[in-house]
């Protein structure tokens, strides 16, 4: 039965279709105020020559592949593997290394941290003007091992143009509707022009308005075997997320060399739904029970920047102001029902706040084909939480962390084609938390890195390059707060409470990168690289049993390690093949491996770290003059090693996931595409297993499925 609200969207959607699709008219209308760049830009066939291993996808890169969000537009880059966590969210990896190991920036900004940061798997292409992915580090994209994506969000333009799609999301036989508004032109008339003088610029604006909605969730089985019985346990979680967010940008010229662009983001999103799981334990007696985990959460997020560019005769100067807000209610209600009359309930309540404030300024020039440049930033995040809960009580907590930075990076020639690129980095790191365990505790850590990258082509087709520099990375504010979040669900071996840490130092490394790229015919590449990373105070989760039996993982400095890896990426076309040439293929493979030096865990792996991750994207992509689109999306994730603490060990199995899509574009009317998410209904399997020299082993071992996801979306754009 169709949906009525569906069809009073879809009614929406078509009533531009008559517009849709047209080109640009001629003249002065399709003209685009220069972008505020925030970092330097470099094209993406322009690759083989960029200083530090860095690929670009523009505004024209991202309209050409058609894709349904910006997490389908990372697939396709090299160097960058993308899958959906075991919570639902999209997780990124670079280098193969964990999640927390690549830095995500939008707009040249860290965002705030947990559901502050923009939802990638549901936010449409059409908010995004280029993609910066950086894979060696540099003196001015510094505190990643694996590496640093930007997200730059759309620019306004002169350009006239209308964007409307509306996508129904179906999973578990139910329907979550999202609609998608952006417009884009001139603020005002351009000025009549002076004899001898070019026109006047007018200001432009960019104005999105989107409604999202999601369904999220897994089915869950764990089987505990030890010394008192065998224990298994059902869960079913569905939750129910539903965003609004209004995205404002104005640009335009104070004077000729002079940009300055406002832009802001206002969301509000709730977030709600049950875990429901039923448990057996087949001791001496056996024993049931039932619990129901329910949550509720609103969270309010804003961001208001300035960009400000002035240009000089052959230099440029680029600063920016933002500002982060973010407040986020959680209540959460448990209870357990064990027998015909035992039964208890739990309450959880949290109310956090965060308010990140940053300043930033670049020196650039722009007269030369070496690109030398410096900046500054400061940065200033707190974060408070205020929690109320049945097991501890009301209590409060608080964490800032204040930067302050200065970098300088220059480019040479060497010899006729080759470059050297040099960089350094200074920071003075100030962390502060407040909690109701260790009072108040300060540190400073003051970090200086280097970086020197190395680019030598042989000839036209082949080229080598090497990277050595020395990264800091920073721990998140959230895993510095002095307080225990209980699990939801069963607490168990591999469903642990969570604790902050206001003791975790930043995780420091000297990473050597090496290797050769290849161009493959006009507009492919393909690229080998071998790279190393000597880890001090590597940063991991520890999980321990506290006093009453309950599990819980904090992450902790878990020594000194080795981590080393080889890296192939291609980007081609597959007229080799027989198809046609506008079929793209990218792939990606990462072999990893790891020693721990120092620490509990000496000789063994680091925790989580993958064995090898792999992708393949093959697509056709979309054309404004018509006809069909497609693709897939094939991701491997290889087995890893969990020896988080002694006595403990486990592993996660290795799962492949595989994504398809297909669509088509009727010239002057508009699109629609039909994609089919995880049809490998792959689970997420964990074992582990613990020993104790009084109690015996006691063996967990706990499955998760991520129900596949079925959505249809329709556009238009005039």
């Amino acid at each position: 039965m169709a949906r009525p609200w569906l069809g009073g969207l879809l009614a929406v959607a078509t009533l531009g279709l008559a517009h849709a699709q047209r080109p640009p008219e001629a003249g002065g209308e399709g003209a685009q105020l220069e972008p505020v760049e925030v970092t330097s830009r470099r094209a993406l066939q322009d690759r083989f020559f960029a200083p530090g291993s860095m690929v670009v996808l523009d505004r024209g890169d991202i309209e050409r592949l058609g894709a349904f969000s910006v997490a389908d537009v990372l697939k396709q880059l090299p160097g960058v593997v993308v899958n959906t966590a075991a919570d639902g969210s999209v997780e990124i990896r670079m280098r193969g290394m964990e999640r927390s190991a690549t830095q995500l920036l939008v707009d040249g900004q860290r965002q705030a941290s947990g559901r502050g940061q923009l939802a990638l798997d549901q936010l449409p292409p059409e908010m995004v003007e280029r993609i910066e992915v950086v894979r060696s580090p540099s003196a001015e994209f510094s505190g990643a091992t694996g590496g640093t994506i930007n997200i730059v969000l759309r620019q306004a333009t002169v350009k006239r143009e209308t964007s409307v799609r509306v996508t129904d999301n179906t999973v578990w036989g139910h329907h979550r509707g999202q609609i998608f508004f952006s417009r884009t032109g001139p603020l005002t008339e351009r000025g009549p022009a002076t004899p001898g003088q070019p026109a006047d610029d007018p200001w432009a604006y960019f104005l999105a308005a989107a409604s999202t909605g999601v369904l999220l969730g897994s089915n869950g089985h764990s089987r505990v075997v030890g010394p008192l019985g065998t224990t298994e346990s059902e869960s079913v979680s569905r939750y129910r997320r539903q965003e609004y967010s209004l995205t404002p940008r104005l640009t335009g010229k104070l004077a000729p060399g002079d940009q300055l662009t406002l832009r802001g983001f206002f969301s509000r999103a709730t977030f709600g739904g049950a875990v429901d799981s039923a448990t057996t334990i087949d001791g001496n007696p056996p024993a049931t029970s039932a619990t129901r985990d329910h949550q509720h959460q609103v969270r309010h997020f804003a961001t208001l920047g300035a960009d400000w560019t002035h240009r000089f005769e052959s230099t440029k100067l680029e600063t920016t102001l933002a500002a982060n807000r973010l407040r986020e209610d959680v209540d959460r209600a448990g209870s357990v029902v064990a027998g015909p009359a035992i039964g208890s309930t739990s309450f959880f309540g949290d109310r956090r706040r965060e308010d990140v404030a940053n300043f930033k300024t670049k020196l650039s020039t722009t007269g030369s084909p070496l690109l030398r440049m410096g900046g500054a930033e400061i940065e200033h995040r707190t974060l408070g939480i205020d929690t109320d809960s049945s097991a501890t009580g009301p209590f409060s907590a608080e964490a800032t962390l204040d930067r302050r930075i200065l970098w300088a990076q220059d480019e040479w020639a060497w010899g006729e084609r080759g470059t050297i690129t040099a960089g350094l980095r200074g920071e003075s790191i100030v962390i502060t938390t407040r909690g109701p365990t260790l009072g108040t505790v300060r540190r400073h850590i003051p970090v200086v890195q280097p970086s020197v990258h190395l680019r030598r082509p042989w000839d036209d087709q082949w080229q080598w390059r090497a990277n050595l520099a020395r990264t800091t990375r920073n721990p998140r504010v959230w895993d510095l707060v002095d307080r225990t979040t209980p699990s939801s669900g069963l607490n168990s071996l591999v469903n642990p409470d969570t604790a902050g840490n206001p003791a975790l130092r930043p995780e420091t490394s000297w990473a050597l990168d090496t290797g050769v790229e290849r161009r493959l015919g006009t507009d492919g590449q393909a690229g080998g690289n071998l790279f190393v990373r000597r880890v001090s105070d590597a940063i991991g989760p520890l999980v321990t049993q506290q006093v009453g039996g309950r599990w819980l993982e904090q992450r902790s400095n878990v020594g000194d390690a080795t981590v080393w890896g080889l890296e192939f990426d291609a980007r081609t076309h597959l007229g080799v093949l027989g198809l046609p040439r506008d079929w793209t293929l990218n792939t990606n493979l990462s072999l990893l491996n790891s020693r721990m030096t120092s620490g509990p865990n000496t000789g063994q792996r680091i925790p989580g770290q993958p064995r090898y991750t792999a992708s393949l994207n093959v697509a056709k992509p979309i054309r404004r003059t018509g006809g069909l689109f497609g693709g897939f999306t094939l991701n491997v994730n290889g087995a890893a090693d969990l020896m988080t603490a002694p006595g403990r060990t486990g592993r996660d199995r290795a799962r492949t996931t595989l994504d398809v899509h297909l669509g088509g574009v009727v010239a002057g009317l508009g699109y629609w595409r039909i994609g089919l998410q995880n049809i490998t209904d792959a689970p997420y399997r964990r074992m582990r297993r613990y020993e104790d020299p009084a109690a015996g082993t006691t063996t967990s071992q706990g499955e998760l499925y991520l129900t596949p996801r079925a959505y249809l979306t329709v556009g238009t754009q005039f």
